[in-house]
């Protein structure tokens, strides 16, 4: 898969954002879950994993868990630091595929939920 397209299809998602590709790399990840936001610093991050339907992102104290469908270039853009935020779907979005204040219907990438665990 060529870098043009990957940048393309990981910033063509309405959950989350990306860092335009000719700035440096992002500050902090900003995860906004259903009823909660948490802000992590980038040089915290460990290392990520997944696939196209979950993604486990590890920084040195949260462990972040996306499950969705169309998840594999958010695993590119956040092994290179350009992702700035990811958002939690309501469960009325999630259920029946619509993003936006309009309810426009989505179709594509997608986040369906988010669970962010503290290391003790």
């Amino acid at each position: 898969m060529s870098n043009t397209s990957t940048n393309n299809t990981a910033s063509a998602s309405k959950d989350w954002v990306l860092l335009p590709k000719d700035e440096h790399k992002a500050v902090s990840l900003i995860v906004h879950e259903r009823r909660s936001s948490l802000a992590l610093p980038w040089f915290r991050f460990v290392y990520a994993q997944g696939d196209d339907s979950k993604l486990q992102i590890i920084f040195a104290t949260h462990l972040i868990t996306i499950s969705g469908e169309g998840l594999a270039p958010l695993l590119e853009a956040v092994a290179a630091n350009r992702v700035l935020s990811v958002t939690e779907p309501t469960e009325s979005e999630a259920k029946f595929s619509v993003r936006g204040p309009n309810a426009d219907e989505h179709d594509g990438a997608a986040i369906h939920s988010i669970t962010v665990e503290k290391f003790k």
